[in-house]
């Protein structure tokens, strides 16, 4: 043999001993001997149960694989399980593996799981408690034989193509988002980590979410600092209107959200248990059916102007929105309603429903009520806009017209009109009912 093809051959004979060492090895670790140790460890961090199935052993690509896997919830949501997957990938350090039967894990990889999240009449969910302390079950005797968990360390963590369902604990799950995957690096317990999210809506929206989160700590999910961005594209109303409900919001009584879409660029600022969620909210096309606002603000203003029908068309709504768990805040609402015109304002929707939003309406020309704020009394004044109040709550809203907005404007507007030298519009008509039934009755009590 010539001395330059020594070295090569030697070579040759490591790679095919490694090869099979690989191809061999696997036959003779028995990977369930690690089963009891994987459930304790991981279960002990989650503090729920944890059931793994059959394991084997993919020295190719460094990892243990489990042909199942449960995550139990908590009791008092539910009894059916918090997740649930047909595959688990634990990714180890192979030569400990090989060597020393110890078992460093240093990865996790969920496959095609389901999800369950479940929310309680107090507005608490059920991860709330994942982590949230050490299990309380002993820990499992070790005979000599049996193989240790030595560390775990989780520098990739997946779930891939999850179906996530929503829902009142002790109800029907209402909508599942599909596609879902997220994705963490290096999940510490002394520093935040990076975490994605994306998914699709029932409908087909999108939904894309980076964050930072943690560090993971003693203290349960719902303290876990977490700060991100959340991307909001294309998501059908009718998926909004399910979402309101499980967070306890509810529409008019009777009405129903159909057709649109819906867009939004949020942040997110945590931890979950306090976390807001604040940023630019748009609705396109969106039809609140069985709900006429036209009408209720005809009704508000003892004037019945025109076919009101029943449903209220929603060309355009856009709004920088607050929601925390206080309640939720709309700044900057603009909303386009071709049978009523353009309304603006701001208001708050609380924890249990309570409404309060101060609005203008700046009536179409073409509106049944366009006669009212067309007034150059009121014109003059408001830029032809009818300030308004909704009260009450979500499933009863009220509409109670703005009395001193309306009076100031008037009288403002005769002001100026006898300034000015213009004659003031007579009363009569629409405009002039409202108004001369106003004045009248202060007129009575003097």
């Amino acid at each position: 043999m010539t001395k330059g093809k020594k070295p090569l051959l030697i070579a040759g004979i490591v790679v095919a001993v490694i090869l099979l060492a690989l191809i061999v090895t696997p036959f003779f670790i028995q990977a369930d001997t690690f089963r009891p140790e994987i459930e304790q460890a991981l279960g002990g961090m989650l503090n729920r149960q944890v059931t793994i199935g059959h394991l084997s052993v993919s020295l190719f690509r460094g990892s243990l694989v489990a042909d199942k896997i449960a995550i139990g919830d908590d009791p008092a949501y539910s009894h059916q399980p918090f997740l649930t997957a047909q595959s688990l990938a634990i990714g180890v350090d192979v030569m400990p593996l090989i060597f020393s039967r110890v078992l460093n894990v240093h990865s996790l990889t969920i496959d095609h799981p389901n999800v369950q999240l479940l929310r309680d009449a107090h507005g608490n969910w059920n991860f709330d408690s994942l982590g949230g302390k050490a299990a309380t079950d002993p820990p499992a005797p070790k005979s000599a034989a049996s193989p240790a968990i030595r560390s775990i360390s989780i520098a990739q963590f997946a779930v891939n193509d999850a179906a996530v369902a929503f829902g009142d604990a002790g109800q029907p799950t209402r909508l599942a988002y599909q596609n879902a995957n997220l994705a963490a690096r290096n999940v510490s317990a002394t520093r935040a980590f990076p975490l994605t999210f994306d998914a699709r809506t029932p409908g087909g929206g999108k939904l894309n979410l980076n964050a930072n989160v943690g560090p993971l700590s003693e203290t349960n999910a719902n303290r876990l600092p977490f700060q991100g961005a959340l991307k909001v594209q294309n998501v059908p109303a009718q998926d909004v209107q399910n979402l309101l409900a499980v967070l306890g919001y509810a529409l008019p009584q009777g009405s129903a959200l159909q057709g649109g879409t819906i867009q939004a660029n949020l942040t997110l600022h945590g931890p979950f248990e306090r976390l807001v969620t604040s940023g630019p909210v748009k609705l396109t096309n969106v039809r609140l059916q069985g709900y006429s606002l036209l009408g209720e603000l005809s009704r508000a203003l003892g004037t019945v102007g025109g076919n009101s029908g029943g449903d209220t068309l929603i060309e355009i709504a856009s709004s920088d929105l607050r929601y925390a768990p206080e309640g939720l805040q709309a700044v900057h609402l603009d909303i386009v309603i071709p049978a009523l015109g353009i309304l603006t304002g701001s208001g708050t929707v609380s924890a249990d429903n309570q409404v309060n939003f101060q609005m203008v309406a700046k009536l179409a020309g073409s509106s049944p009520l366009a006669q009212l704020v067309n007034l150059s009394m009121l014109g003059q004044q408001t830029g032809g806009g009818l300030p308004f109040h909704i009260r009450g709550t979500t499933s009863h809203p009220d509409i109670v017209p703005d009395v001193h907005g309306i009076v100031n404007s008037a009288l403002g507007g005769l002001v100026k009109s006898r300034v000015l030298g213009q004659p003031t519009q007579k009363s009569g008509g629409v405009g002039g009912g409202i108004l001369g039934g106003l004045f009248g009755k202060k007129t009575k009590h003097r």
